[in-house]
């Protein structure tokens, strides 16, 4: 998930202890074979809450999350491990969210990662103003992949505009969904709409939590300091409960837009 997609570089980077969410702790532990175990036996390959994961609340996530540090901590394994999850679109998001319910990303009670059914796409605009509200900050989990905005991309900008973050899957840079969702990722790293790169990793073997590639990919598209605030430095300010900035890039509307203020002029 999003830190667990940047600890490698965030360990380099800063030559500190790599961190990961719970909800990827297990990729991090691939060496581990009796966690990579126990991890499967409890579960939390992929932490999420809500939609079709409700036995999974927060209480069970902090839980096995003090369960697992311990182990770690005993073994000498450099890896702390942070209670986090993908949250579904619901109602009722941000009392869920403040009753401890519901996870926030390394449980600072600051950002929300937001997913998303992936065949349609449902208007976010309530529920980035209900989070505000509540002193949330939303991100969006690899909007690139869902079927809904892929077929209206314009939705994109307004959303970020209104505050909410984006997160896009390391795969999507390096064709691992295709040529359409590699061509959308790569033009929303170009108009400045993305905060976060992630590996969006599952396990060991489906979706490894292989970030290098991308990494490589957003520098050759928008510098090495965007690639370094992308997969580095913003997932860092998530996890300390920091504000995350929009790495210095304007955020360009696309031509269309330009097109129709022409017509409208005309």
């Amino acid at each position: 998930m999003l830190a667990a997609a940047a600890c490698f570089l965030l360990a380099a980077y800063y030559g500190a202890t790599a961190i990961a969410l719970l909800a990827a702790a297990c990729l991090l532990l691939a060496g581990l074979g009796w966690a990579s175990a126990w991890l499967s036996t409890w579960g939390v390959h992929y932490a999420r809450s809500l939609g079709a994961c409700r036995a999974f609340p927060g209480e069970t996530i902090r839980a096995r999350v003090a369960q697992l540090q311990p182990m770690l901590d005993e073994r000498q394994a450099e890896v702390t491990v942070l209670a986090g999850a993908d949250v579904r679109v619901e109602t009722d998001l941000a009392r869920r969210i403040r009753s401890g319910d519901v996870l926030t990303l390394a449980d600072q009670g600051r950002h929300v990662l937001l997913e998303l059914p992936h065949e349609v796409y449902l208007p976010l605009d309530g529920v980035i103003a209900e989070l505000g509200r509540a002193g949330l900050v939303p991100i969006l989990s690899h909007p690139e992949r869902n079927l809904g905005i892929l077929r209206q991309p314009e939705v994109l900008g307004p959303l970020v505009r209104a505050g909410c973050l984006v997160q896009i899957t390391a795969a999507s840079l390096t064709g691992g969904f295709g040529s359409r969702v590699q061509a959308f990722a790569e033009s929303l790293v170009r108009r400045g709409l993305v905060h976060f790169v992630a590996t969006d990793a599952h396990s060991t073997r489906w979706r490894a939590p292989k970030l290098c590639a991308a990494f490589h990919r957003v520098a050759a598209l928008a510098g090495r300091k965007t690639a370094i605030a992308l997969c580095c430095e913003n997932p860092a300010r998530v996890i300390a409960g920091d504000n995350v900035s929009g790495c210095g890039r304007r955020i360009a509307k696309p031509a269309w837009t330009k097109w129709l203020r022409w017509k409208k002029a005309g």
